[in-house]
């Protein structure tokens, strides 16, 4: 054949087979190479890489017995990593999983069946996107009365505790009150306030509106702002009550744990 230039030359048909052969010079030496083998065993840096058929899928077939790690080191994308989608239907929703890399203000997403599971936020906070989900602790060896591993419930915030039967208000009443609920352990304090005075009787009510219903009575303490009478709480249903009496002053503060 005649020197002919290579933009002279017919162009091939795309995509090509993988058996399309190139000379290569090996050691001095030409020979030739497979499209396929080209860079066969080889690692190849690409800065961008465009997959434009109609189910666009990258597949990595790991035959190691390491880890098959996809780096994005600037830039967001998103992964699936499942099944081959040889039935034709959407990938994401078929695969097993889905990583979405978040870069700059976005977060990272994890789908199971192109459902999310869970995200990590831009503040760094774990998100759990299906109520009752958490951490499940079950790679540890629990005692032998063990309910539950899981934890999946954590909220902390106010509430107003309402005037209880017990009480007696002198002027106008006022309240406030405080709660951390972790798991099913919920921790209260409070305050009930009589512009003039307030006192509770023995077995008195002191507030009948607890923040979660109580599942397992609990128990805590007492006081008034002239800290000279003291009693024990119990919580029950939604109730928190005195169990002694508590001389009258400005304010009666209390705090109980309990489970709901």
């Amino acid at each position: 054949m005649s020197n002919t230039k290579i933009s002279s030359l017919t162009s091939a048909a795309t995509p090509l087979a993988g058996t399309e052969v190139l000379p290569v010079n090996q050691s001095g030496v030409t020979t030739q190479v497979s499209v396929a083998n080209l860079t066969s065993g080889r690692a190849v840096g690409v800065s961008s890489l465009t997959v434009t058929n109609a189910n666009p899928r990258l597949t990595l077939s790991n035959t190691g017995t390491g880890y098959t790690i996809i780096d994005v080191s600037s830039g967001g994308g998103s992964f699936y990593v499942g099944a081959d989608d040889s039935a034709g239907s959407t990938f994401g929703t078929s695969a097993y999983a889905r990583i979405l890399y978040g870069y700059g203000n976005y977060p990272m997403i994890f789908a199971i069946n192109g459902l999310e599971k869970f995200r990590i936020d831009t503040s760094s906070n774990f998100v759990p996107k299906v109520a009752g989900a958490g951490i499940n602790y079950t790679a540890n060896t629990p005692q032998s009365g063990m309910t539950s591993q899981l934890l999946n419930w954590y909220e902390e915030g106010t509430w107003t505790p309402n005037q209880g039967g017990g009480l007696t208000v002198i002027g106008a009443f006022s309240s406030t009150g405080k709660y951390t609920r972790i798991g099913r352990n919920v921790t209260i304090s409070g305050t009930v306030t009589g512009a003039t005075s307030v006192a509770v009787i023995a077995a008195g009510v002191i507030t009948t509106n607890l923040p979660f219903t109580v599942g397992t009575a609990g128990h805590g303490n007492a006081t008034n702002a002239a800290v000279n009478a003291f009693s024990a709480v119990i919580c029950s249903s939604t109730n928190v009550t005195s169990a002694g009496a508590i001389a009258s002053t400005g304010t009666i503060t209390f705090s109980a744990t309990y489970f709901v």
